[in-house]
Formats: structure tokens, sequence, C-alpha cells
């Protein structure tokens, strides 16, 4: 007797946006939909802060390897067999995935979300195009320029964003200093080393602000230097997203200099909670949830005086800052609302038999080096590597 439909979400086991969006779409569908599985993949040899919860699926499985240590058609084989059998959908987020189908037919139908308007979802789309039934982008720039890329696959190229919860609780208006928050990776991709520069602006405009900053990252030492008065902010480190969604309703803004994002979680998680966010103006998601002046503001990237006044902006004008705070989360609650974009999710899965392709018959793995064989035992590329002290990641070919 063959197994049941079902779709199987492939994704690293890492903290951030790509696991909870997953999380949130497996937490909020509707129940009347095939089972659906989840493989984390972890890497022994990264750095990242692993997913901490267990995901809300009706089976979870754990890949763990060591890259790029091991023989990669070694790692690749063991994700295989993690993949519960049957027909239904694979859902890749990400490069390992990708390389596995190269070599292993699971014999579903592939469907690929580009998480970020990066050059990376790019590539890996473009890539391994052949084997992949169906692509989703989370933003409207993402679906663009993954046409432009792809022109023939246009009917098979899908604009569909995530959502998030509706807040447990909303911001309630305080007087004083102005309380702001930084969510994010402590790195200069995210702006951290700015956010000093912007509480200097302020303070040279008679505006003392609180600050909140949680993430960590490489970029710690410089995000947490140059600041005038050190006493103002709280550095938390890294939080849960439970821990994460408490903070909000005690903050005014949001505050995210970022130089590149995708669609960016913590602005919708921020602006359900009615905190008003100041973001940078970039070509991306950014731009798909705030409308700059009456549920955000968008500075130019990079400019720290355009934040600080941004930020100025909010603080003196109280009444209108209400009135953004409000209009912001009216704004999230009703365009990503997480159980109708689960909904979008959950029907797209179903359409598995419609958006299924063949399989090419011919797949060329474009990652690995010459110790990467099928051939050759996994312990022995293992011992080769590391008498030659080889640590660099798995490159395409």
């Amino acid at each position: 007797m063959s197994a049941p439909a079902s779709a199987v979400w492939v994704l690293p086991d890492k903290l951030g946006g790509v696991a909870v969006n997953v999380a949130d779409v497996l937490a909020h569908r509707s129940g009347n939909g095939m089972p659906q599985h989840v493989v984390l993949t972890d890497n022994r040899l990264s750095d990242d802060i692993r997913y901490q919860e267990r995901m809300p699926a009706d089976g979870e499985h754990r890949v763990q390897y060591a890259l790029p240590t091991e023989n990669l058609f070694s790692v690749l084989r063991r994700l295989a067999g993690a993949v519960p059998p049957g027909p239904g959908v694979l859902v890749a987020n990400d490069w390992l995935e990708l390389a596995m189908l190269s070599i292993h037919d699971p014999g579903r139908t592939v469907i690929f979300i580009l998480h970020g308007d990066y050059e990376y979802y790019y590539d890996l789309a473009v890539m391994h195009e052949p084997l992949i039934s169906a692509f989703v982008a989370l933003t409207r720039i993402g679906h663009e320029q993954l046409i432009r890329r792809l022109p023939h696959r246009r009917e098979a190229i899908f604009h569909q964003p995530f959502g998030v919860p509706r807040a447990a609780r909303l911001r309630s208006a305080a007087s004083g200093s102005p309380r702001l928050l930084f969510v994010g990776r402590l790195e200069r991709a995210k702006g951290a080393h700015l956010l000093s520069g912007i509480d200097e602006a302020l303070h040279r405009a008679g505006i003392v602000a609180r600050w909140t900053v949680v993430g960590d990252g490489a970029g710690l030492a410089e995000s947490q230097a140059g600041w005038i008065e050190p006493a103002r902010v709280r550095w938390l480190g890294v939080q849960t997203n439970a821990q994460v969604l408490s903070l909000y309703p005690d903050h005014d803004l949001l505050v995210l200099p970022s130089s590149a994002e995708g669609l960016p979680r913590v602005v919708l998680e921020a602006m359900s909670a009615g905190v008003v966010p100041v973001a940078s103006d970039l070509p991306c998601g950014i731009r798909d949830i705030v409308e700059h002046g009456r549920t955000g503001f968008l500075p130019r990237p990079g400019d720290v005086a355009a934040f600080a006044a941004a930020i100025g902006r909010a603080v003196s004008d109280r009444r209108r800052f209400e009135e953004m705070s409000g209009a912001a989360q009216e704004a999230v609650d009703e365009r990503f609302d997480a159980r109708r974009r689960a909904g979008d999710f959950e029907a797209l899965l179903a359409q598995w038999p419609r958006l299924s392709r063949p399989r090419p018959e011919r797949v060329v793995l474009r990652y690995g080096s010459r110790l990467d064989q099928p051939w050759l035992p996994n312990a022995l590329v293992k011992t080769l590597r590391a008498v030659r002290g080889i640590r660099q990641p798995a490159q395409a070919r």
C-alpha cells in the first residue's frame, strides 16, 4: 500500500526568519490538508544559533552533518534518507536540499522559496531551475526579478508572503524618553554599527532615547562602541521568538537601518503590536509593508541623520505618532494575518499534482571538490581533510 501524499519542508536548523515563518505556516494551517513534515539540516561546524523550539508539524526529522569535512555525497545520501516516502511536495529553502535533489529523486513536486531579495536566492533558483516545479517569492520585487531571470517559467513563479500572528498585547502610550528597539544580527548588513551614531544625532537634537538591542553576531564589539551614555542601552543578546514578541509592546519605534532585506519579519511583528518602524528605504519587501509617513518611516539607507530626523518627527508630534501606531497595527492585521497566509500556502501545496513537471534525464551536481565522490568512503574523506586542514565550505563547481 503506497504512502499518502504529504508535504516535506526542508530547511536549516537556524534561529531566524526562515524557521519562524515555516513554524507559523504549520501552526496556523487548517488541519484539513495533507500531513506536513519538517526536516531540519544541522551543520555541526556552523556557529549559527539553532532553532530552539519544536516545529508544529506531523513529523520532525533532524539531519546532522559536518561540511566541509565530510564527503558531500554522504551528506546528501543522509538527507535523502530523512525525507519521508510517498508522493506530494518537497519545499526547499536553501542550497543543501537543492543539491540533494541533483542526485536523488524523492518522487515529489519541488517548490523553492526565495526568502529574500538577495543574489544568493536568485542564483540558487537559476542554477536548479530544471529541478524546481514552482517558485515562491515573498516580495513583489523578488517576484519581478525572478520573472526577469526566468521568463519562460513565469506561470510557475508565485508572489506569496508569510504572515504573523496578531499581537497578544498592543503597545501602550508612554510619556518620557522614546523607547527604541533593534532586533537582528549584529553585523554591518543589518546596520547595527549605525545605532550609536543615530543616538548621537538624537542627543544633539535634545532627544534622550532609551534603547533595547536584541541579537548577537560578529559585529557586537563595533555595535557597542561609540555610545554617549551606554547606560541607556540594554543589550539582551539572542532571544527566542516568544521573548522578542513580549518585548514589542514596551517600545515605541523599531529601528532597522539595514543595507539589504527580504520581507523582514521583525517589521511585521513590531507593527502588529503597534510599534512604528523606522527602516531603510530598500527596494525590497519593506516597501510592501511600510507606507512612509502613514505606517512608518523609510529614511535613506545608511543615512544616520535621516534616521534621527524620522525618530525626531515621531517624538515631536505625539498625537500624530499614536495615529501611525494604530495604522501600522491595522495594516499588518489586514494584509499579513498568519492564518490567512498559512491558508494561501496550504492551497499552493495542494496543487502539487498540477505543478509537477518531469525530472530532467541528466542532472549535474554543481557543488563539491575532488574528494566529494560517490565512491569514496566518508571516513577516508574526513581523514584526508583533517590532515590537510580543509575548513572551507563546499563550493559550486
